[in-house]
């Protein structure tokens, strides 16, 4: 009995001695209140009508020089869209999946890891049941009806669940081991993370800002000690999700304040509680800035505020532990982000953009420091960096 209690005397001077050495930023990230387990819940899912597809950016429909807003030939009936910023992936409602723009070392998913530009959308062979499709870099994911994960592209080591095999590319989809019972996901370029059905989370890859917890291995793990996951986000250096009590929750890097936390810095594997949020439906993340919809329509944002990413008409680089309000915008059903861009849609399927200047079609922003409406060619149904899946029907 002494002995334990000296041990455990011991163990806690290590830790007070531990905290004393560390910076006032890491000692605010110890010390955030964790994750609430809070009101049990499930991911529901998302049905995206079948639309057809705007490009705000390059279409190359036949022209490698052609630029502007206009319909991707042929995607008349798509469910999902995924743009990497250089090539561009869609599911069709027969859950085929179609992709184009450049390949690099197999992101087209067509067998070839040699450079290339494909201008007309082909069809990726060997997959028929596509609900999804989700971008992390030059890596592609469509999460399948059974819930299963095929994914191609340049690292194979998200393609393989954190396996490395070698530095090739994957040029034809192949599963993902151990992936099961996925709903979505939310990769970036090192790290994929799929949220179940289950609403546990499950990441894999590169950990180098702790966002696969506490722990040295790149294979694939669940996230411990967070639970009825309704929506996930990657901001690159932290995971941020909404819980099903409409708690919203984060881990990771705290550099840029995405975690919610004082002094801004630190690190931390172990889910916390962001302040200042409630009753939020879905989150989004970009490039170190995280967004949140909240059950009234309203947009919240938060972390690194550059090209005016925070909607707050501060153009400068800036950063904001604290979730603002995105001013200027209707009631907003669904949110979304690509780098240093927010988009928001709103409940007559306006889509509104801010941020870096990012050119949809004829539509430039000057500063992008405030939302604006960007013009379509009918009710946009959801967005993926420069292609939205739009009803053209009504």
């Amino acid at each position: 009995m002494r002995g334990g209690r000296w041990l455990r005397t011991l163990l806690a001077g290590i830790v007070v001695l531990g905290a004393v050495g560390c910076s006032k930023a890491d000692r605010a990230v110890m010390a955030a209140p964790p994750c609430p387990e809070g009101e049990s819940g499930r991911p529901q899912p998302v049905r995206v009508q079948p639309g057809a597809v705007w490009s705000g950016g390059h279409l190359g429909a036949g022209s490698a020089d052609r630029w502007g807003g206009g319909l991707v030939p042929g995607w008349t009936d798509v469910v999902s869209v995924a743009d990497n910023g250089f090539s561009t992936a869609a599911v069709r409602a027969d859950g085929t999946v179609w992709t184009y723009g450049q390949n690099h070392k197999g992101s087209l998913g067509h067998g070839s890891q040699e450079r290339g530009h494909l201008d007309t959308p082909r069809q990726v062979a060997g997959i028929t049941d596509a609900r999804s499709v989700h971008a992390g870099g030059s890596t592609f994911f469509a999460v399948r009806a059974d819930g299963s994960v095929l994914a191609w592209g340049s690292e194979n080591i998200l393609v393989n669940a954190g396996r490395r095999d070698g530095y090739a590319g994957v040029p034809r989809p192949r599963p993902v081991p151990r992936a099961g019972g996925v709903h979505s996901m939310a990769p970036d370029s090192l790290t994929a993370f799929a949220l179940r059905a289950d609403g546990r989370v499950l990441g894999w890859g590169v950990n180098l800002t702790d966002v696969l917890g506490d722990r040295d291995s790149t294979r694939l793990t669940r996230i411990d000690d967070v639970h009825n996951v309704v929506s996930l986000a990657s901001t690159g250096g932290a995971v941020v999700v909404a819980t099903a009590d409409g708690a919203v929750c984060a881990w990771g890097n705290n550099v840029h304040g995405v975690l919610g936390v004082e002094p801004r810095g630190g690190q931390t594997g172990r889910p916390v509680r962001v302040p200042g949020l409630k009753d939020v439906v879905q989150v989004a993340g970009g490039n170190d800035v995280a967004f949140a919809l909240d059950r009234s329509g309203t947009v919240r944002a938060w972390g690194r505020g550059v090209s005016g990413t925070l909607g707050d008409g501060d153009a400068s680089d800036h950063s904001s532990a604290r979730p603002v309000k995105v001013p200027g915008l209707p009631a907003v059903r669904r949110i979304a982000a690509h780098g240093f861009t927010g988009y928001a849609i709103d409940t007559d399927g306006g889509l509104w953009s801010w941020g870096s200047g990012v050119t949809l079609g004829d539509h430039t922003r000057a500063t992008g420091a405030a939302p604006e409406r960007v013009p379509l060619p009918g009710p946009a149904l959801a967005i993926s960096g420069r292609h939205v899946i739009v009803d053209t029907v009504g």
